[in-house]
């Protein structure tokens, strides 16, 4: 059966997944995950989590993370289009504090793979979005973390329509920026 391509998305581990994807009079067939693929990618161990959030145009999710047991996600839209974005944040990497964002879509079907270690987060680009995770290693809510979604170091360029303004959960409008998060660890 035909081979999922991938291509690195600018930062170390970073990929975009375009699947194997075909359809004919009965429907469609789309192949989003290979096991040996995905542990060549970084993705060793099994994945242990498989979720879906179901959001309004202009919701903005993240940037979420787990500081002391990070995980590595594979993420695709079942239903609509959002703007993803991962930020490296593995302290030894040369690109920390560095993001990258694609368009994911029903229709694209473009997978993102995030290495253990990066922020994540997405913003809602049609009247609503399927959005399905596959994740590595157990969630930790101890570990639990974010940064700010406009935190200016970082600089991420969401794609916001003229006049539009995220729709963010009080978590994650209370989130600290990336010098914040740092801060606070240092002082433990």
């Amino acid at each position: 059966m035909g081979q999922l391509k991938t291509e690195p998305l600018g930062l170390e581990g970073m990929r975009v997944i375009t699947p194997f994807f075909q359809e004919d009079l009965r429907g469609s067939f789309c192949k989003v995950f290979r096991r040996e693929l995905f542990s060549e990618l970084g993705a060793a161990e099994e994945f242990s989590e498989m979720f879906f959030t179901r959001s309004q145009r202009s919701v903005l999710r993240g940037l979420h993370f787990q500081w002391s047991r990070p995980q590595w996600k594979i993420v695709t839209v079942l239903e609509g289009e959002i703007f993803d974005v991962g930020v490296d944040l593995r302290r030894d990497s040369p690109a920390y504090g560095q993001w990258r964002g694609i368009s994911l879509s029903a229709e694209n079907k473009k997978v993102l793979y995030l290495p253990a270690g990066f922020a994540h987060g997405f913003l809602v680009r049609s009247e609503q979005a399927l959005v399905a995770y596959l994740c590595g290693g157990d969630y930790d809510p101890a570990a639990d973390g974010g940064i700010r979604w406009d935190d200016p170091a970082i600089g991420v360029a969401w794609p916001f329509r003229p006049g539009e303004c995220p729709v963010l959960s009080p978590k994650d409008a209370a989130l600290p920026t990336l010098a914040e998060y740092e801060e606070r660890r240092r002082r433990g």
